[in-house]
């Protein structure tokens, strides 16, 4: 894409690599679109951004540490996508009112950019064939959605249109530097309470004696590698009281607000709760927690649980995974069932100190999909998610009238 960049930026030799330039990244300097080529380095937890603008290389470095919340690194993850797609003259009929297209916008002097905008409007006329070749004729009226021309209409030809994806998952190397951001600061908000925990504990005494004998002195960051013990350390803990308890997970987590809850039914057996998040995370950019609750060993099935920490979360979750255009599925084609709507509650202050972590192993594409409407994968799926639903209607009346005959019998009792 032909453009300038502004901003701090690095300027460096340029490459004949255009290839490996295969995102599209949405600068913050002018808010427009341009070609890059991505480099994740996990070792010195950087991103490197380098932009395609003939015939010099641009690039910016960005530091995991220099992200200081979630929703930082959710809105660095949405502002990259895959190449837009420039049209053939012979495809313009793709080109339809009310589309999204990623379009040219210039102001002379050859200064183009590429901002997303809406057709408004389409003027067809009939193509010329000079020479042989086929030559749209027709004019777009285009709706700019941002950038210089946000909220105004101009008119463009093919030539300077471009079409999107409509179904794309986050890129890997994307998706590896903001699961590594969000663990840097789930790692300092936990390092952060058990500090104040700590020192909550200890009384007056020892913090006077923590000012005095420490106050020159720096904690140092635990390692990813002794973090994610305590984790599963603190998970395995979790479970061993779930199991005490019983098989009633929602009565677990009910209690004092601060965290909010989706249950998912039918998940398989064997399913790992860190798919479940890197799923999640793949499709809306937001790091959850997940559990996968104990089960009886004659349940054909498991339950879970996502979890985050803001409603805005969750419903962005819930809207995703309670489409009636697709259904979760498993790679044997066990459909996901959500019968309840989110709900705030709290796990146990335990869980509460567990860092979010990911395993980067975990290979999502073989354990979780996504079974589009229309398709003969969803029409099985559906037909297999109400039979797990009429399943659960009829258990809802058998736990009923096991409550009713438990009455009865305490109350014959009594009596006597």
């Amino acid at each position: 894409m032909p453009g300038e960049i502004v901003g701090k930026v690095i300027k460096s030799e340029a490459e004949d690599l255009p290839s490996l330039y295969d995102l599209e990244y949405r600068a913050s300097e002018d808010d427009a679109w341009y070609s890059v080529y991505v480099v994740f380095d996990a070792h010195s937890q950087t991103l490197t951004i380098k932009y395609l603008c003939t015939p010099e290389v641009y690039e910016r470095v960005l530091h995991a540490a220099e992200f200081h919340t979630e929703s930082q690194a959710d809105e660095l993850a949405r502002r990259f996508r895959p190449i837009s797609q420039q049209l053939q003259d012979h495809h313009c009929a793709k080109l339809q009112i009310g589309a999204t297209v990623c379009a040219a916008h210039g102001t002379g002097d050859n200064d183009l950019r590429f901002y997303d905008a809406v057709i408004d409007d389409v003027n067809r006329r009939s193509h010329s064939f000079r020479g042989g070749e086929e030559e749209c004729l027709c004019t777009f009226v285009l709706f700019w959605k941002h950038g210089r021309g946000d909220g105004t209409l101009t008119t463009a030809n093919i030539g300077g249109i471009c079409t999107l994806e409509s179904d794309y998952q986050i890129d890997p190397r994307i998706f590896d530097f903001v699961a590594l951001v969000k663990q840097k600061i789930s790692a300092s908000k936990y390092i952060s309470v058990s500090e104040s925990l700590g020192s909550a504990s200890n009384g007056p005494s020892s913090l006077k004696k923590k000012n005095n004998v420490e106050s020159s002195q720096i904690r140092p960051l635990e390692t990813k590698n002794s973090m994610t013990q305590k984790s599963l350390k603190w998970e395995s803990e979790v479970r061993s009281r779930d199991e005490d308890i019983g098989s009633e997970p929602c009565d677990v987590l009910a209690g004092a607000e601060g965290q909010h809850f989706i249950l998912i039914n039918n998940l398989e057996k064997d399913l790992n709760p860190s798919s479940i998040k890197k799923f999640i995370f793949e499709q809306t950019t937001i790091l959850p927690q997940a559990l996968v609750f104990p089960r009886l060993s004659s349940d054909p099935f498991a339950r879970g649980a996502i979890v985050v920490d803001s409603q805005k979360k969750v419903q962005t979750i819930y809207k995703f995974l309670d489409s009636p255009n697709n259904l979760i599925v498993s790679s044997r084609g066990r459909p996901w069932v959500i019968t309840e709507r989110p709900f705030a509650g709290t796990f146990t202050s335990t869980w509460k100190l567990i860092p979010t972590d990911l395993d980067e192993n975990i290979r999502t594409d073989k354990e979780l999909e996504i079974v589009r409407s229309g398709t003969e994968s969803y029409k099985r799926a559906k037909q297999l998610r109400d039979l797990f639903t009429e399943y659960l209607n009829h258990e809802s009346i058998v736990c009923k009238k096991l409550a009713l005959e438990e009455k009865k019998i305490l109350r014959s009792f009594r009596r006597a």
